[in-house]
């Protein structure tokens, strides 16, 4: 699979391979329902105890209430089921359900005919829950998941760093030309920018013209003359080079060989100071970039790892788990750079990364309809993956492994197929050989380790991927990362195969109170506008219009020397007006009330009076008191040992007993209950967030 291809398919898990005919829904809980002619029931929400692959197994608090008797009967189901994963639309959907006990202290006797009851009622049916909930559920409830951790390669990239627009050109290896039909000009075909060769200078493609220079290094200029050939090369360059020099953006261009990342900041960088901790960090980038003050050392953070300097012209280092300075735990979670604590070991926000990097996207496939076609570059070419018996094909953009001489295994959108020969025919797989999970990291192949088959029937098969299918890896320090840290060369003949990059694709982790973890790629660059397009958030900003960007405590610094002088602590960001705008990537946070506001669609922060107002599809939420989000109903809690809780502002932590609803004395119940109930709040928040966001709603019974 080129770089070009997985560039296009590995945007934030999106390859659902079945679409449902009809779009199902979280309608919410607790879900009621009649047993039989006389009692009814009511399930609130499942708390997650284990969840492998596709299967999981949890409990809920259970009502039940019987005609004759005017209080319902409290306990506690367990229950295990088969999950269908939808990440795109954020839905869990749960079928083959096994009730496998349910508790009811005040009616013990019971229990065996409700488990009966419950069961059949089952056997008929699927729920839908979203997945937000479950995850926001784990996190707090640590919830088991099968995660493999591996050791993974650290050393630095290339670090380009530019105060002005810049754009990082990216060769995989050394260049690889090839004639371009009909004329005299050569292609360099190992990369994803249109670069040709021509009566002895190169030429680069931006929009609608072209840049040249000597050497591939550059320096790069505006193309004066350009060969009459290059009007003969076709591609889907858009926008006006000459528009682009009026507006001065026109980038500086870096080319590299190597693995690369590039920083940018919008001018000199600009810097304010996140209170509670000795940091600074920069606010005219996207990038993530740090000074840790008292060492006055800087601290970047590439594809989830850090590396540190003297300065921003290098030479960068990586730095540990353990050595990486605490301040960095201590980033509030509603700052503009909270994101950044998935990556800071022991953080919530890295437990949540780990818990939701190991939850699959799953699907359904249909044996007779899913297909394969696999094309080489003349003969298929295989070479061994070491610490294996294996071997893989080069010379396709396919993953093909070659586990017998008359068995192969091979990878598209999620799905496993199998052959007897190399080129096919293939057939859905319904197992997958043990052998091919143990591929290690140094191996290109490493990926398709991710991809699984849960199980069949004679008509379907199910299968699932976890995020390492697109490049995340679990560390031996327990944080998630993006790639291995192996260069893998490509294979280049007629085509270019590249294998999956750890730099270069500008890969970062995304974190939000209202949208949890994820994972984005780079920034697309719009040199039209002078805007760059982030891919995290959704949303594009424009740096490059000229507007002077005043922060209102300045703290002198000179990027050269990456020395920082009269730190000013609560430095406060003062954008044209004095007011702040949040948008997709975070939130707008008002440290005196408590109040998060904003979300998906924004909120906006005004500087001078401190009031927040949030967005049409945002959300209002009072850290403080864990109110503004309702959970309303779902307010009631199982224990592992089959006690039910409730909590709520006005009678806290409750126990029902034989007595009825009595208030909790012991810390260690209401912590445990306060933290569920927490937990089910930002459930609700970012199911609804994101239902906002989607145009949907949840619907209510």
């Amino acid at each position: 699979m080129t770089n070009i291809s997985r560039a296009l398919i590995i945007v934030l898990f999106s390859a659902i391979i079945v679409t449902a005919q009809t779009k199902p829904a979280d309608e919410g809980w607790p879900r009621r329902f009649a047993i039989g002619a006389n009692s009814s029931a009511a399930v609130y929400q499942p708390q997650i105890e284990e969840w492998s692959g596709n299967s999981l197994s949890a409990r809920a608090a259970i009502a039940i209430t019987v005609t004759e008797s005017k209080q319902p009967l409290y306990g506690v189901l367990w229950f295990g089921a088969r999950a269908e994963i939808d990440k795109v639309n954020r839905l869990v959907t749960l079928s083959d359900f096994k009730v496998k006990k349910i508790s009811l202290p005040m009616a013990p006797d019971k229990a065996a005919a409700f488990e009966a009851a419950f069961q059949a009622r089952a056997d008929k049916q699927v729920n839908v829950i979203a997945l937000d909930r479950l995850l926001a559920d784990m996190a707090i409830n640590h919830a088991a998941t099968n995660t493999a951790a591996f050791e993974v390669k650290n050393e630095p990239p290339q670090i380009y760093f530019s105060t002005r627009l810049a754009l990082l050109v990216l060769i995989d290896g050394a260049p690889v030309f090839r004639p371009v039909k009909d004329t005299s000009v050569e292609r360099i075909i190992n990369t994803r920018m249109l670069i040709v060769r021509a009566e002895g200078k190169f030429y680069l493609r931006l929009m609608d013209g072209w840049l040249e220079s000597q050497n591939l290094n550059g320096p790069w200029t505006i193309a004066g003359h350009t060969p009459g050939d290059l009007k003969k090369i076709s591609d889907d360059s858009k926008g006006s080079l000459a528009e682009a020099i009026r507006q001065n953006a026109v980038p500086t261009i870096y080319v590299s060989t190597q693995p690369a990342e590039l920083l940018q900041t919008q001018g000199e960088p600009q810097v304010a100071s996140i209170e509670g901790t000795d940091l600074i960090y920069v606010t005219n980038t996207e990038n993530d970039i740090f000074v840790h003050t008292p060492s006055q050392q800087h601290y970047i953070l590439l594809s989830g790892r850090w590396f540190k300097s003297e300065s921003m012209l290098g030479p960068w280092n990586y730095v540990s788990n353990e050595s990486l300075p605490a301040d960095f735990a201590r980033i509030p979670a509603t700052h503009a750079k909270a994101s950044v604590l998935v990556s800071v070991p022991g953080t919530p926000q890295a437990k949540e990364a780990l818990i939701a990097n190991a939850i699959p996207q799953t699907a359904t496939i249909t044996r007779s309809t899913a297909s394969l076609n696999v094309s080489f570059d003349d003969a298929p070419q295989f070479k061994s993956i070491e610490s294996t018996t294996l071997m893989y094909a080069v010379n396709t953009s396919i993953p093909v492994i070659k586990v017998e001489a008359r068995s192969y295994y091979a990878v598209q959108n999620g799905v496993w197929f199998v052959a007897t020969s190399a080129v096919g025919p293939w057939a859905v797989a319904a197992s997958v050989p043990v052998s091919i999970y143990t591929i290690p990291v140094s191996s290109p192949l490493h990926y398709v380790t991710y991809v699984k088959v849960y199980g069949s029937t004679p008509e379907v098969v199910y299968v699932g991927y976890t995020p390492g299918y697109h490049g995340t890896v679990v560390t031996s320090s327990s944080v998630v990362v993006y790639g291995t840290g192996w260069y893998y060369p490509a294979y280049v003949g007629a085509y270019w195969y590249g294998w999956p990059y750890t730099y270069g694709y500008g890969a970062a982790f995304t974190w939000g109170v209202s949208t949890g973890w994820g994972l984005a790629y780079g920034y697309g660059y719009n040199t039209v506008t002078g805007a760059r397009y982030a891919a995290r958030g959704g949303t594009y900003t424009n740096l490059y219009t000229g507007t002077t960007v005043t922060r209102g405590a300045a703290v002198a610094y000179n990027p050269n020397t990456g020395r920082i002088s009269a730190g000013q602590a609560g430095a406060a960001s003062n954008v044209y007006t004095g007011n702040s705008a949040a948008g997709a990537r975070g939130a707008s946070y008002n440290p005196n009330t408590g109040v998060i506001s904003g979300g998906a669609a924004g909120g906006v922060r005004n500087g001078s009076t401190g009031q927040v107002t949030a967005g049409g599809r945002g959300f209002a939420y009072n850290t403080r008191t864990d109110t503004g989000v309702a959970v309303g109903n779902n307010n009631v809690y199982a224990s592992k040992d089959g006690n039910v809780f409730r909590y709520n502002q006005s009678t806290g932590v409750q126990q029902k007993t034989s007595s009825g609803w009595e208030t909790v004395q012991r810390s260690a119940d209401r912590s445990w209950v306060q933290n569920q109930q927490h937990a089910r709040s930002v459930g609700e928040m970012r199911t609804r967030d994101f239902s906002s966001m989607r145009g949907g709603g949840l619907r209510r019974r």
